[in-house]
């Protein structure tokens, strides 16, 4: 009985060996080469050396089926259109990253039904129509990264329509692409989202921040928003993000050459769910009336990690912040401190 168990044991194991080779299924090996020699990415030509597909740079696989569930292809891709029928042979693929190319469209039959993430970004995808043929056939997506695209006038129209092929979409990013006030109100039906980055999107004005309240009193579930790298000196930011009663991260991570003076008007008290908080780099302290303002704070109870680095704050400051987990004070005008805190780039007298 005993050694009809090892025999048995024996033949399994054979029948895993033909079926995969060297930790990944052979069909999806062979699949990978394919797909290296029709994208054009030169810089995997060493894959061939190695048995084990899973082990491949920019691959990785399933650790209960051995199946691709995630490719990285960056840099040296060649093709200006992605046929999405090259990855059909990938059932258990989540995850695409499609960066630093020259993609300009898609194309492929019915898309890639099972995929949840797709980071496209750093491209060419600058139009409608680019947009919306490498994101057809996709419904089980929940994270889109458009990042760096270049979009211009006709790109802005596109995304009303993609709310409804993107039903479970919960992580939108489209920074550092030149926005409008039109874009944003057309991202009004993704009520799904739940994280939307507009980093250096060229948000300057009333009328971009009067967007930016509309929409997220429209998006019901978005807990993280990240606005950083916009000049916003000149407008009302904090009545119109005030009202984001859901919102558990807010970034608003400006560099130094912006002096953001009217973020001050933020009462963050009414943000009575917020957990993270970055207002990084925002000078607070460069107003009379600014650094009166910022003492008044009344800070959300469920405040957790609070960035306030680069804004030459005094350590009067401190006397207001309790129950944190984090807290970056770094560069700021602190005195007498030590500890646990970050507080590089200060100067600090010593304690004795």
């Amino acid at each position: 009985m005993k050694m009809k168990s090892v025999t048995l044991f024996f033949l399994f194991f054979l029948l895993f060996e033909a079926l995969c080779c060297g930790g990944c299924l052979k069909e999806e090996r062979q699949a990978l080469l394919a797909l290296n020699s029709r994208v054009g990415t030169a810089f995997y030509s060493f894959w061939e050396l190695h048995t084990d597909c899973c082990e491949w740079e920019g691959v990785q696989c399933n650790s209960s089926t051995g199946r691709v569930a995630q490719l990285q292809l960056w840099d040296s891709i060649q093709q200006q259109y992605i046929n999405y029928s090259d990855f059909s042979g990938f059932k258990d693929l989540k995850n695409l990253y499609l960066l630093d190319g020259n993609i300009v469209g898609c194309v492929g039959g019915e898309g890639l039904p099972n995929l949840e993430l797709l980071y496209i970004s750093h491209n060419r995808l600058n139009t409608a129509a680019s947009i919306v043929s490498c994101l057809d056939g996709l419904p089980s997506l929940k994270s889109l990264q458009l990042v760096d695209n270049g979009f211009n006038a006709s790109s802005f129209h596109v995304f009303e329509p993609l709310s409804s092929m993107l039903p479970n979409l919960e992580v939108l990013d489209i920074s550092e692409n030149i926005l409008t006030n039109h874009i944003l109100s057309s991202l009004e039906g993704f009520t799904s989202l739940k994280e939307l980055y507009l980093q250096e999107t060229g948000l300057d004005s009333d009328v971009h921040i009067k967007g930016i309240g509309a929409l997220c009193s429209k998006l019901r579930n978005l807990e993280l928003l990240d606005l950083s790298g916009n000049n916003l000196n000149h407008t009302d930011i904090g009545s119109a993000l005030s009202g984001l009663s859901s919102l558990k991260s807010l970034y608003l991570k400006i560099y130094l050459t912006i002096y953001n003076r009217n973020i001050v008007r933020l009462d963050i008290s009414k943000l009575s769910y917020l957990e993270t908080l970055n207002l990084m780099g925002n000078h607070l302290n460069e107003s009379k009336r600014g650094i009166k303002e910022i003492y008044r704070f009344k800070w959300p109870t469920n405040l957790q990690e609070l960035w306030l680095s680069q804004n030459s704050l005094s350590d009067q400051f401190l006397s207001s912040l309790s129950g944190l987990s984090h807290l970056d004070l770094s560069h700021n005008l602190l005195q007498g401190l030590e500890g646990a805190l970050n507080i590089s780039g200060n100067y600090i007298y010593p304690l004795f």
